[in-house]
């Protein structure tokens, strides 16, 4: 069995030196941008000395490399959410188009999301708007209405599946508008 490894201030030196270089070009495979690997490994270094009183790593290599992996796809994640939400703002009917009709379409579309939540059950209307237009956790809907988190779950998955029926002829511009009214 390996030694338990703690991370103290010249082993920190050490093992930044020993690996920045090959964390760097593994980040960089999967990002495939150098700036942003440089910050990820960066980032992984600033946590690593952040948590060194905490952390007992048995084999360091590995746990590196694993951490620089979950990072570059939490980094990933993030780029890929930005760029949905460049290409929805620069969709026409979302740009403040000049064009009357969609509007007239967003209008509509907004009055049917609107028709949609009536159709729903009280609680699971409630559940649905506290989560959805109030970005409320699913902790802090259970802990407002003193339910329990599995029937917040529950009453957001009868709620999503009613909406979709409701709304399937308009899917896709109401998963636009939902992308814009959560700000992504």
């Amino acid at each position: 069995m390996n030694a338990v490894v703690e991370v103290n201030s010249e082993h920190f030196e050490a093992l930044f030196r020993e690996h920045y270089e090959g964390l760097g070009r593994y980040a960089f495979s999967i990002l495939k941008n150098q700036s942003v690997s440089e910050d990820t490994v960066q980032k992984l270094f600033v946590n690593l000395w952040e948590k060194r009183k905490e952390l007992r790593i048995q084999e360091i290599k590995p746990y590196l490399y694993r951490s620089i992996y979950n990072l570059s796809m939490n980094e990933l994640k993030k780029i890929k959410k930005n760029q949905l939400h460049v290409e929805i703002s620069e969709r026409p009917e979302v740009s403040g188009s000049s064009d009357s009709s969609n509007g007239i379409l967003q209008e509509e579309l907004e009055g049917k999301i609107e028709q949609a939540l009536q159709t729903l059950p009280e609680k699971c209307g409630e559940v649905f708007r506290m989560s959805r237009f109030s970005e409320m956790s699913y902790k802090e809907i259970s802990e407002k209405l003193d339910i329990s988190i599995k029937t917040v779950e529950n009453h957001m998955g009868k709620a999503l599946r009613l909406m979709r029926i409701e709304l399937k002829e308009y899917l896709s511009e109401v998963i636009v508008i939902l992308f814009l009214l959560k700000g992504w």
